[in-house]
């Protein structure tokens, strides 16, 4: 499990540094900031990505221990670990744009208005203290958890190659595989593109589920709202204050749990008493890469 992490972090680390030197002969300034700013990002997910592998293994192993089935180690089980992992992802993905909570640490991903593989360091750290446990009921199916951690490194190292625009559409694969295109398509702030292609290797949940998009007009990165920052620590952090500063403006702990698990960009317009003397919240959209798709 150490040599496929190590390996896919050193050839990644290696493409940065390679797409980082070829910005700075190139004099691209705001670029260039923009890759110093992934990488200082990236180093904290390193650090706490080996750490958090080990917790994960430790949590899945106690699962896994008292599973309702123990499949034979097979080939076939491997797909279906395959498939099983990726849907996780899926639905984590898509919880990711659907959440106030979730969206403050995935839109540091979103932020940057460029497009390369350094934005695939370019990942908020908190949301690796729990992201594991998404994957974890698969270990009461029998999927064992060195399976979910393999798969997990093969599509962590997958997500990082396909921020690129140097390779164009790949015809078919396209309608398979979250490809170079398909995914510069999920990082555009385009209304048509908003929120689209949130799978991890397989497009094919997309396409389930009607959240499968075409790049057909130009990408326009960023988010809707744009921080123009190279700062790590705002990147880091500029979602969570903006929502931590309107979760304390709210009496009632049910109504600080409804903001937080409201869709991204909600923000307090008014409270009102209602007749149960529960506080209603009433939203403007101000910030959604979701509502402002609709």
């Amino acid at each position: 499990m150490l040599n496929i992490d190590t390996i896919g972090a050193t050839v990644l680390a290696l493409l940065t540094l390679f797409e980082l030197l070829i910005s700075l002969l190139n004099k691209e300034g705001a670029r260039f900031k923009d890759m110093l700013a992934n990488i200082c990002l990236g180093l904290l997910v390193l650090l706490t990505g080996f750490f958090m592998k080990a917790i994960a293994l430790v949590v899945y192993s106690i699962i896994y221990s008292v599973a309702f089935i123990k499949p034979e180690n097979s080939v076939f089980l491997w797909i279906i670990a395959f498939f099983l992992c990726d849907f996780v992802l899926y639905i984590y993905h898509f919880l990711s744009h659907r959440t106030r909570l979730l969206w403050a640490a995935h839109v540091a991903h979103h932020s940057s208005l460029h497009y390369n593989i350094s934005v695939g360091f370019r990942i908020n750290f908190i949301h690796l203290l729990y992201r594991f446990l998404f994957w974890a009921p698969l270990c009461f199916i029998g999927i064992t958890p060195e399976m979910i951690l393999f798969i997990e490194s093969l599509t962590a190292i997958w997500n990082f190659l396909i921020h690129t625009e140097k390779i164009k559409k790949l015809g078919f694969l396209d309608l398979i595989f979250n490809t170079p295109s398909n995914h510069r398509v999920h990082h555009a702030s385009n209304p048509e593109y908003i929120d689209k292609n949130l799978g991890g290797i397989l497009i094919i949940y997309d396409r389930l589920f009607g959240t499968y998009a075409k790049e057909i007009t130009p990408p326009v990165y960023g988010i809707t709202h744009n921080i123009h920052t190279h700062n790590p620590g705002k990147v880091l952090l500029h979602e969570y204050k903006s929502v931590f500063g309107e979760v304390s403006k709210i009496k009632g702990l049910g109504n600080k749990i409804r903001l937080l698990f409201s869709k991204p960009g909600a923000t307090i317009l008014s409270l009102n008493k209602v007749d149960n003397n529960v506080l209603k919240i009433q939203t403007e959209i101000y910030y959604s890469p979701l509502n402002e798709a609709i």
